[in-house]
């Protein structure tokens, strides 16, 4: 075939042809390597495992996300839920704050009314017989209206009956009213001129009468005899057979004493 080939080349030297040497060039003809910066790059085997790897964490990352995602939406539907829980528990213990107001105020309302009665069948069985175990004073004590009194028959100085009264969780008696001075004045009667003293006095000559506990004395409640020609200082009002009068605080008198009544007890009506 080469011997063909170059016939063939002859024949065309011979027509006057362009003379080519194919010999030559087929001679020269070579598998040319390939170069190494023909600009495509040069493929590893080592990149698939790496791809692999990527491929798998961005996986398991999609999948983190997903699992965090579900957890956040249960976080706020439980949220949301217990919100739900607190406010109808808030609900709840509104209503049942308004219920026990209620109750508490109606119960208010019943005791009040039942005190109310039991002090006026007290008072009715107390006025009957003079003394009854339903009164709200202690024994020996006179009750009027809402205060207990005791006409004791110990004597002792204003000062002195003063200290007494309050052993006695109570103070030297008190004339305000009218009602008062009508009850009290009757007990202060005694033919050994037994007189009482009370909680009025004053700060020397001409100073303003006063209550214990610093109120004024009315004088149109009651006039106070004072003894003028005396030299000596009558600063204290003792009370006796209906009337006032000021006398020496160091004089040794009886001690009038009130305290405030006690809560009559529906049981003590049996």
């Amino acid at each position: 075939m080469q011997a063909k080939y170059n016939s063939t080349l002859d024949m065309l030297d011979d027509d006057g042809e362009t003379t080519l040497s194919l010999r030559s060039q087929a001679l020269t003809i070579a598998p040319r390597p390939e170069s190494k910066n023909s600009g495509y790059p040069t493929t590893s085997p080592t990149w698939r495992p790496v791809a692999l790897i990527l491929l798998t964490l961005c996986l398991l990352l999609l999948i983190g996300l997903g699992v965090l995602g579900l957890e956040f939406f249960q976080i706020i539907q439980l949220s949301n839920t217990q919100k739900d829980i607190l406010t109808q528990k808030e609900e709840k213990l509104g209503n049942f704050s308004r219920q026990l107001h209620s109750l508490q105020t109606q119960n208010r309302k019943l005791t009040d009314t039942l005190q109310h009665l039991a002090k006026k069948l007290c008072r009715e069985l107390y006025n009957k017989t003079g003394e009854h175990r339903c009164s709200p004073c202690p024994k020996k004590w006179k009750w009027h209206k809402d205060n207990c009194y005791c006409f004791f028959k110990e004597s002792n100085t204003w000062q002195g009956c003063e200290h007494f009264c309050t052993a006695e969780n109570s103070t030297l008696l008190k004339i305000e009213t009218q009602d008062v001075l009508e009850f009290v004045m009757p007990h202060s009667y005694s033919q050994f001129f037994y007189s009482y003293w009370t909680g009025l006095s004053r700060n020397g000559t001409g100073n303003p009468w006063l209550w214990m506990d610093g109120s004024l004395h009315s004088s149109n409640l009651f006039d106070i005899v004072v003894d003028l020609s005396s030299l000596r200082s009558w600063d204290c009002v003792t009370i006796l057979n209906g009337r006032a009068f000021s006398k020496d605080c160091m004089e040794l008198r009886r001690c009038a004493c009130q305290r405030m009544a006690a809560m009559v007890m529906p049981e003590w009506l049996e």
